[in-house]
């Protein structure tokens, strides 16, 4: 990800947390068009969605800072202090911090019921955000017309923080808007529209900081300044402050206007959505895991050349992969894909792939390799997440499919690189083709063919593995395959 894109993506957080029409889905649809989602590990995205919400947390906080200070002074003096007075005694603003803490109990036991639910790649699904786009608006709209908008936050009652608690768990469904559920059980409750806001906002306060300081120290370990820890620290200052400003815009506009603009807006936004038919799917940029699809079924299978001996590839280097399972011997095609065999020549003089480990493995289908990450077996779930080039940059891609190289296609023992569903965006992992990796269309740039050792890729292709997302025979091997080194011969 990079910065511009961790800034826009937190303007967007901050711009519609506050409003009624979904931050999630908002941020979902940009992710999905800027390729960050990665389907193989959607707990990421919703790791860095929730870190993100710590901006909008402080620009709550710093834009009801009086009314914080009030209510925990006057709440704590009045439960716990010497001056402790029944609940019907209280004042408004320790009884407001009792009904916040009332408010705040459903979500808190929905979310840790269905943690793993919500962290899966459904709620990451743009037709269920489109749906809740919608369904939303379509409640949102009758609540506007049933509303006495005669009761403040003064008026409230423990069923009234009850009722809008359970109501902001629907905002665990993406596409549904915290705000937006909030405020319109509040108006069901009778408040009016700037003080249902308010309390919308004030109650988001423990749950988003329950939410995003988890994720946080969930993910802290593995921020640093070049693993995404600059862009998460650009996207959460810029929720802060633009969150900060649609607090304040939406306290005043709803002093004076409903709230069918931004019911429009929702219905408009959720047909786009169903009626376009997108899904992040299509969009995002997946993991290594995902990036090489697994093969079709037999109907949909591709025809492989049958004259594939008469195509002549000629060979510019030679390489040694020395793994714990045996050698295998590569050669190379600087000729038909010059800039990805320097890539990886340069890699090599580097010794970037000494330790690394065969991170997936599809039976049948493909091995792969290359990224820096498998030096730590410990750091599975960080495993094909695209490492780098021997320049630093990813290369272009070299899909001639007049070069002889394309022209034999994915057959046995060819080696290619991996990338995402995006052009030009190979790094330094490489797959070993299978049987059948013959289906592959061709987008992958091959740059080398097994020419001794098939044996050693037959046996890892047929190892053991821990399931993956394509399920029960790909994934990640259950015994290390570590390559050694890789030398030019």
């Amino acid at each position: 990800m990079s910065l511009v894109t961790a800034l826009v993506l937190g303007l967007i957080q901050g711009l519609t947390e506050f409003i009624p029409v979904s931050s999630t889905a908002h941020l979902t649809v940009a992710a999905a068009a800027f390729g960050v989602i990665d389907p193989a590990h959607p707990e990421q995205w919703t790791s860095f969605m929730a870190t993100i919400q710590l901006g909008t947390l402080a620009a709550v906080i710093a834009y009801f800072r009086t009314d914080i200070i009030k209510t925990s002074r006057c709440w704590l003096v009045e439960n716990l202090g010497s001056g402790r007075k029944a609940f019907r005694e209280q004042s408004a603003d320790s009884r407001l911090g009792w009904f916040v803490i009332v408010g705040t109990l459903p979500i808190v036991i929905v979310g840790l019921a269905f943690k793993d639910v919500l962290e899966g790649s459904l709620t990451k699904d743009l037709h269920l955000i489109g749906i809740s786009l919608i369904g939303v608006a379509v409640v949102l709209w009758i609540a506007e017309r049933r509303a006495s908008f005669t009761r403040t936050t003064s008026d409230l009652t423990f069923v009234d923080a009850l009722a809008v608690g359970a109501a902001q768990c629907l905002a665990l469904i993406p596409g549904s808007s915290r705000s937006g559920t909030t405020i319109m059980a509040a108006l069901f409750r009778g408040m009016t529209r700037e003080h249902a806001a308010r309390f919308s906002f004030l109650l988001s306060i423990p749950a988003v900081l329950a939410a995003g300081v988890l994720e946080f120290a969930h993910e802290v370990k593995n921020l640093t300044l070049e693993n995404g820890g600059l862009q998460l620290a650009v996207a959460t200052i810029a929720a802060l402050v633009s969150g900060y400003w649609s607090i304040a815009f939406l306290l005043k506009y709803l002093r004076t206007h409903s709230l069918n603009v931004f019911i429009v807006y929702r219905i408009a936004l959720g047909s786009v959505l169903l009626f376009t038919g997108c899904s992040t799917e299509e969009k995002v940029a997946p993991a290594a895991i995902e990036q090489l699809k697994p093969p079709p079924s037999a109907s949909e299978k591709t025809v492989v050349s049958d004259t594939i001996p008469e195509i002549v590839v000629v060979a510019t280097d030679t390489v040694l992969v020395k793994t714990n399972m045996g050698l295998i011997a590569i050669e190379l095609y600087g000729n038909d894909a010059p800039a990805t065999v320097t890539n990886f020549l340069g890699l090599v003089s580097k010794k970037f792939y000494d330790g690394i480990q065969f991170h997936r493995v599809s039976r049948g289908f493909v091995i792969q390799a290359g990224d820096p990450k498998t030096r730590d077996g410990q750091a599975r779930s960080e495993w094909g997440r695209g490492g780098t080039t021997a320049s630093g940059k990813p290369l272009k891609d070299e899909l001639d499919p007049l070069l002889p190289t394309a022209r034999r296609g994915y057959i046995k023992g060819v080696v290619a690189m991996a990338r995402k569903p995006v052009a030009n965006s190979a790094t330094s992992q490489f797959f070993i083709c299978l049987d059948k990796a013959t289906t592959l269309p061709y987008q992958y740039t091959i740059f080398g063919n097994v020419i001794d050792g098939m044996d050693v890729v037959d046996k890892i292709g047929s190892m053991d593995v821990e399931p993956g997302p394509l399920g029960e025979t790909d994934g990640i091997p259950r015994t290390s395959v570590i390559i050694n080194s890789i030398k030019r011969k």
